[in-house]
């Protein structure tokens, strides 16, 4: 799972750069990614960090519905991290980063984390993140 959140670290980069320090709600980002393909499905409001991050519940649909079947998933679920500013974010990226067991993608504030999630899901959210990166 390492490997995979490794590869991912370059396009991260890229989406950070190509939102132009635009903050996000989690509605903005979740209905803005999957305009570009990611099918998340963003829940309630579980939490409320320490430093003020709100925390979302969100999953990703295993669906059917992708015109290639290479990046249809299994579904996961994770959690989506809304950070007061670009710069929280890239700090809360750090942490998610720093566990193993976790595949993480970062657009300015936001942050979404899954446990589990496999390589279909993988590809299918970080193309439509670096979709939306290429539109900034």
């Amino acid at each position: 799972m390492r490997f995979a959140a490794a590869t991912i670290v370059p396009v991260l980069i890229a989406i950070v750069a190509g939102c132009g320090e635009r903050d996000f709600t989690a509605d903005e980002l979740v209905d803005a990614v999957n305009e570009h393909g990611a099918q998340l499905v963003l829940g309630d409001q579980v939490t409320t960090s320490d430093a003020g991050a709100e925390v979302y519940a969100i999953r990703s649909t295993a669906g059917g519905t992708d015109p290639n079947p290479q990046l249809e998933g299994s579904g996961g679920q994770g959690a989506l991290v809304v950070a007061d500013d670009t710069g929280s974010g890239a700090e809360e990226f750090d942490r998610c980063e720093s566990a193993a067991d976790l595949t993480c993608f970062r657009v300015a504030n936001v942050v979404i984390r899954f446990a589990a999630l496999d390589t279909a899901d993988q590809a299918r959210i970080s193309g439509a993140v670096t979709a939306l990166a290429s539109e900034g």
